[in-house]
């Protein structure tokens, strides 16, 4: 049964899925180690006011999915998905190779690596909307869940040996050594996408601006609640549990008085929970996705509670792999469901405003969460947090067709 099991898997039964899969994992890998090693350019080459720049230029890694995600989606649902996918990895690995080059010979003045940040996260959303559009194309309708499922475990999975790596790479390269990396990781990228049988072209849509895209899929999306409803439920649901990744070196720091290694710990059992869930997910039959989504926001709202009120590493370890697991669930059941349920003509438009909804969301929620913790305990804001998100889980029941279990 097992064996059967894993000849299914859309890993194994689909090459040119297996070719995706793999370009999403090295490409996250990239992307990981570009914000370690900007982070450390920041700290130590952007002058005295260097923590303040490096949450600018995060900040901006962020500002072109919620800007831009219009115009990407409205590409990727006009031009062969596998275009757009190469043409945003060109780019961003030209963007990548004159950062190394200039660190190489000399050094990146402020304002530069400003617009050469904005430029390589502007192909981001392009990338994104074309990857999660194509999900179909590249399996089969009965393999969609799962593929669904391993897709959202590409960028934990990544975070996690990508944390690891990039530390080594930055230590023994230095920061041009790492941005090279990054460079070469896009390079990879690349040859698994160019590598792909299928074109990736969408179902053709009569829709000619981005304009004209953008009203048909809010029309779509309003007569279709049940979609509508799992979008607004993913926003608030990021607002309360996105703070739970910064919280992390905060209880650290404040909640256990323990040594920084202890936050390596923490993020990467929260990123192992992750991958471990999305993965046994991917291994599933198709269920209910109201009872998944509605237990994975259950446990993540216990589980941040119960790593509030943790006295030490080996509680905390515990409660974060069980908050990442119940992330995982409710994303993989929720991108599952996405998948079936919108249009292919129209997926890349969904899946950009699916990524500009979490990306505008979760800034304010880092903002808002950093200023409440310089009023309260960082343990009683969290367990705030976790009690929300719990409650959260009941909102599920509101959705059109929950209850009758149509999705």
């Amino acid at each position: 049964m097992k064996f059967k099991a894993l000849k299914g898997h859309p890993l194994v039964r689909f090459g040119d899925f297996r070719r995706f899969f793999l370009a999403r994992f090295v490409s996250s890998i990239g992307d990981k180690f570009f914000a370690i090693a900007l982070s450390w350019w920041a700290v130590n080459d952007a002058g005295p006011n260097g923590p303040m720049h490096l949450g600018f230029l995060m900040g901006i890694t962020l500002l072109p999915a919620v800007v831009l995600g219009p115009i990407s989606g409205t590409l990727a649902d006009r031009y062969s998905r596998k275009t757009c996918m190469i043409v945003a990895d060109c780019a961003r690995l030209a963007v990548m190779s004159v950062m190394t080059g200039l660190l190489i010979i000399g050094e990146i003045p402020l304002p530069l690596m400003y617009l050469l940040v904005l430029v390589l996260s502007s192909f981001m959303p392009l990338f994104e909307a074309s990857a999660n559009g194509c999900l179909e194309a590249l399996t089969d309708e009965e393999s969609l869940s799962a593929a669904a499922a391993v897709n959202s475990s590409v960028v934990e999975l990544s975070n996690v040996l990508g944390a690891a790596l990039g530390g080594v790479a930055l230590a023994a390269l230095g920061t041009a050594g790492a941005f090279g990396v990054d460079g070469v990781t896009f390079l990879l990228s690349l040859f698994f996408i160019v590598t792909i049988g299928n074109p990736l072209r969408p179902e053709r849509s009569p829709v000619s601006s981005i304009e004209g895209g953008m009203k048909e899929l809010l029309l779509w999306l309003r007569s279709n609640g049940d979609v509508l409803g799992y979008l607004c439920l993913f926003g608030g649901l990021n607002f309360f549990a996105a703070p739970l990744m910064v919280s992390v070196p905060m209880m650290v720091k404040y909640g256990f008085d323990g040594p920084v290694s202890w936050v390596a710990f923490l993020e990467g059992s929260l990123a192992l929970g992750s991958v471990v869930v999305a993965m046994s997910v991917s291994f599933l039959s198709s269920g209910s996705v109201s009872r998944r989504v509605f237990w994975g926001i259950l446990t993540t709202g216990l589980a941040m509670a119960a790593f509030a009120s943790s006295s030490g590493l080996a509680g905390g370890v515990q409660s974060v792999f069980v908050a990442g697991g119940g992330l995982a669930l409710v994303n993989a059941a929720a991108m599952g469901y996405f998948q079936r349920r919108v249009p292919d003509s129209m997926r890349g438009r969904f899946f950009a405003v699916l990524t500009a909804v979490a990306y505008s969301v979760m800034p304010a929620a880092l903002v808002v969460n950093g200023v409440v913790c310089q009023i309260w305990p960082v343990r009683a804001v969290l367990a705030a947090d976790g009690a929300i998100v719990a409650l959260m889980g009941a909102l599920v029941w509101r959705i059109p067709g929950a209850i009758s279990g149509r999705n």
